[in-house]
């Protein structure tokens, strides 16, 4: 099933090679740019990019957030779950199946790690678990007040997003926390070179570099609820599912937005393409 390219592509020097009527609610993107993950109700889609063929379907319900752990596993957070597949583009195993305490927020890093943020019953805390050996083996657990998200930095320290506030967990404590440079509450956070990028509700991404007293630049996008960002291949993709649902393509390096769609939620950047979905399809973009 194809989609109205017209009506999601707003502007752009990014082009339409593949698209498909498929409402995705999560996404995830390989890495190497292979392929990509979209939930559906009742399954999730692995297809092979760009041109988004070679289906494979894996049956799994309510999943809200996914993340590849390298080129040949998907994490995939069910409700009260976690499931790592082993080779989603071909056999689609289950490598891993665990329980969790409430909904989990899931972000991948380099060397397989892979870091879940879990609500506590509603507590104003979170339980962060951080696996490694391909997602695997369970490293450590953290309880971080107000964390609602994560992403690894380059040297395997976890950045958590919890408030208004960055904190940095090493090794399973909390090494340090401080107000981050946004001046709301962060609601999105991607991992960028040397740092990550923050968002809230606001009309600005900041990319907060780790080292002291770096600069924070920072890039216009469109504000909104419902924030998602990623960042790979020098891009920063921003996502919002207010007004109508909303996708932007930045480069990392400039600021300068490369593409703008319409009718998309959900957005994330490879080698060679960025992938984008929501109510109105999923859409593969190249320059």
């Amino acid at each position: 099933m194809t989609v109205a390219v017209p009506d999601l592509v707003e502007s752009g020097a990014l082009r339409v090679v593949a698209a498909r009527g498929w409402p995705g609610s999560a996404l995830a993107v390989s890495p190497d740019g292979t392929w990509a993950a979209v939930a559906l109700p009742g399954r999730v889609l692995v297809a092979r990019l760009p041109n988004l063929d070679d289906v494979r379907e894996i049956a799994v319900s309510d999943v809200r957030s996914m993340s590849a752990v390298g080129a040949e596993r998907l994490a995939l957070a069910p409700r009260r779950g976690l499931l790592v597949i082993d080779d989603p583009a071909g056999a689609a195993r289950v490598g891993l199946r665990s329980r969790a305490p409430g909904r989990l927020v899931l972000a991948a890093g380099p060397g397989g790690r892979l870091a879940a943020v879990g609500d506590r019953a509603a507590l104003p805390r979170a339980t962060v678990v951080a696996r490694s050996d391909e997602a695997r083996r369970r490293d450590w657990t953290a309880t971080i007040e107000g964390a609602t998200g994560a992403a690894w930095l380059d040297d395997g320290d976890l950045a958590v997003a919890a408030g208004a506030d960055l904190v940095l967990v090493r090794a399973g404590d909390e090494h340090a926390r401080a107000p981050a440079p946004l001046g709301e509450r962060i609601t999105a956070i991607a991992a960028i070179p040397g740092g990550v990028a923050i968002a809230g509700q606001g009309d600005r991404a900041v990319l907060h570099a780790v080292l002291p007293g770096a600069h924070h630049r920072s890039i216009e996008v469109h504000p909104g609820t419902g924030r998602s960002l990623a960042a790979a291949a020098g891009l920063l993709v921003a996502a919002t599912r207010s007004f109508g649902e909303r996708v932007t393509v930045h480069d990392l390096a400039t600021g300068e937005r490369t593409a703008s769609l319409r009718g998309v939620s959900l957005g994330a950047p490879a080698p060679g393409c960025v992938v984008a979905t929501g109510r109105e399809g999923t859409v593969v973009l190249a320059r």
